[in-house]
């Protein structure tokens, strides 16, 4: 009976790993308007579809947040993407960003891949981030 339930304990820590973080990505200083969508609106508040933008660039953006306590504890818990943006619409001529993306990547082996140990809170966890999108500008008058 002991036996069984210290293979169940070690079960739920092989399998139950909590390693990462928390972050919250925002873009509060960023000169340029930015849209999820293929989308934006102009300054009238018009919808300007896909269509009336031409890409002259592409964002790219990376970084990587440490957690701790079964990632209740993120030290810097906010990504501000507002200098990448602005920096790298700025070098392409371009006046906006299109079809942002935020993508979590499973990169961080070295940190979240023992299962032990991450069932201890005070290992630390990892949460890389890769953020993307097309830089765009007016499509000029015909």
């Amino acid at each position: 009976m002991a036996a069984s339930r210290a293979l169940v304990v070690l079960m739920v820590i092989f399998l139950g790993g909590c390693a990462g973080a928390r972050v919250t990505v925002t873009a509060d200083r960023a000169r340029y308007p930015i849209s999820f969508s293929g989308s934006l609106c102009d300054s009238n508040g018009q919808l300007r579809p896909r269509s009336s933008l031409v890409k002259v660039g592409e964002l790219d953006a990376s970084h990587t947040r440490m957690g701790f306590l079964y990632s209740g504890v993120t030290p810097h818990p906010s990504y501000d993407i507002s200098d990448e943006v602005n920096a790298q619409v700025e070098a392409a001529q371009g006046e906006a960003i299109v079809f942002l993306t935020i993508v979590v990547s499973e990169s961080c082996h070295v940190l979240n891949g023992f299962p032990v140990l991450n069932a201890l809170p005070f290992w630390p966890g990892c949460i890389p981030m890769i953020v993307t999108g097309d830089i765009v500008r007016r499509r000029p008058a015909p």
